[in-house]
């Protein structure tokens, strides 16, 4: 995962099983980055109290947790485009 900013939002990028994803860089519960944590069959795990997040829809793995924000992301001519 790498972690970065646009436009006043922290997000970060990972590339998984050939696919790109994008999300914000916030766990919804308690506003941990989520680069602090590790991937896991195509979720990102936060590293505070270990709720998933689906890298491709944003769902999170605990009906009581807010689901993790995504944006659409493609790679394209050696460049990576984020839809915000």
């Amino acid at each position: 995962m790498s972690a970065f900013q646009v436009k006043g939002k922290k997000l970060f990028i990972t590339l998984t099983g050939g696919e790109l994803f994008c999300a914000e860089n916030r766990c919804p519960h308690e506003d941990i980055e989520l680069t602090l944590g590790c991937l896991k069959k195509g979720s990102v795990v936060c590293s505070l109290h270990g709720f998933s997040f689906d890298l491709a829809t944003g769902k999170s793995s605990d009906n009581d947790v807010d689901n993790m924000k995504t944006y659409p992301v493609k790679l394209e001519n050696n460049e990576i485009y984020i839809q915000l």
